[in-house]
């Protein structure tokens, strides 16, 4: 396997920067080789590891079933699927080559090629529009990011993708994003207390936290962050060192993620796919697997269901403009080199 030129030091370094502590196993393989595998009667299979970026969650179900189903299988590969406590843990396994492929938020990947000279290459976005909305009480509801100026906001994390977000969208209605007091409480579902108890007048969740809070009595009021800053949602990413020296590989993992896409987009197979959730998820009831997979399903197909993990390279150049003019970013990143419009149209060409 050709050399990344990243040794040992220049892997901890960077881990450093991001603010990550790598485990000793797996410096090693940061400058290993490529890991094969040969079963008893069998051709040789490519073995990689693919990261989620938070547990196992109904959202991360092509990538589940693309293993379960065998699709990676089919393509000659033999693909682990494990999961992570957050996005700062993906990047990580990624850096450090214990793992070969996660999918993370845009503003990331960005941040992180740009600030830290990451080596990571993007090249396909299964989630056409961002799962987050602005959530608050509908007896007090918050219509605009403008009228949170002066106000307490419950946000998931200080500094993290939807921080960075709400900054965005502050800037985008024409107030300052430091007028708006930002109070950490975790995701919807916890964050309604606080709104109840008038900490705080609105918070950041998902539509599965919003049907949860409804279905227990808590009515709702919310609007999608797309509505006011649309950018790259989750994508997929690996290493500038995977992409050109295996780029055959990366090809066929896109292949059966995309088929594993078009087997959850099905209806008719939610059964199957929910089965293959709880191989993962044994705590997720089929009950609640199939409600989220039904709020999941338009996201993957926001765009058009011609347009199926399409990465859209302008979308990302305005992101990196944005996060440039507010200082989340030192310099621009070359994005040709970042971002790889191409590849999923070679991944449909290749049927698992």
């Amino acid at each position: 396997m050709a050399s990344s030129g990243m040794n040992r030091r220049a892997v901890l370094g960077l881990a450093a920067k991001f603010g990550i502590a790598l485990p000793v196993v797996g410096l090693a393989a940061a400058c290993g080789e490529d890991d094969k595998s040969s079963a008893p009667g069998s051709a040789a299979t490519v073995k990689r590891t693919y990261q989620t970026a938070l547990g196992y969650n109904v959202g991360n179900a092509p990538e589940m079933v693309a293993r379960e189903a065998g699709f990676f299988s089919k393509l000659g590969l033999d693909v682990n699927v494990i999961s992570s406590t957050g996005t700062p843990q993906a990047l990580q396994g990624v850096l450090a080559k214990t793992t070969h492929y996660s999918r993370v938020q845009s503003i990331s990947i960005v941040t992180a090629v740009a600030n830290e000279n990451a080596p990571y290459v993007a090249f396909g976005t299964p989630v056409q529009r961002s799962a987050f909305e602005m959530q608050s009480l509908a007896d007090k509801p918050i219509k605009s990011v403008a009228e949170l100026a002066g106000k307490n906001l419950g946000v998931i994390s200080a500094g993290g993708t939807t921080d960075v977000l709400i900054t965005l969208m502050a800037r985008k209605e024409g107030i300052d994003p430091a007028s708006i007091k930002r109070k950490v409480v975790g995701l919807g579902v916890a964050a309604a207390e606080f709104a109840k108890r008038g900490e705080i007048v609105a918070w950041v969740g998902s539509a599965a936290e919003r049907k949860a809070l409804e279905a227990a009595g808590t009515p709702v009021s919310s609007f999608a962050f797309d509505d006011v800053v649309a950018v790259p949602a989750d994508t997929y990413f690996t290493t500038k060192e995977e992409f050109s020296a295996n780029r055959e590989v990366v090809v066929k993992v896109l292949a059966a993620f995309y088929a594993g896409l078009e087997f959850v987009l099905d209806t008719a197979n939610d059964k199957k796919t929910i089965e293959y959730i709880r191989n993962y998820n044994r705590e997720i009831k089929p009950e609640e697997a199939q409600r989220q997979l039904d709020l999941v399903r338009p996201l993957y197909t926001a765009t058009g269901k011609d347009k199926l993990m399409t990465v859209d390279k302008a979308r990302w150049a305005e992101l990196q403009e944005s996060l440039l003019a507010e200082g989340v970013i030192k310099q621009k990143a070359n994005l040709d080199d970042v971002v790889i419009d191409s590849l999923v149209a070679e991944a449909k060409a290749v049927k698992p």
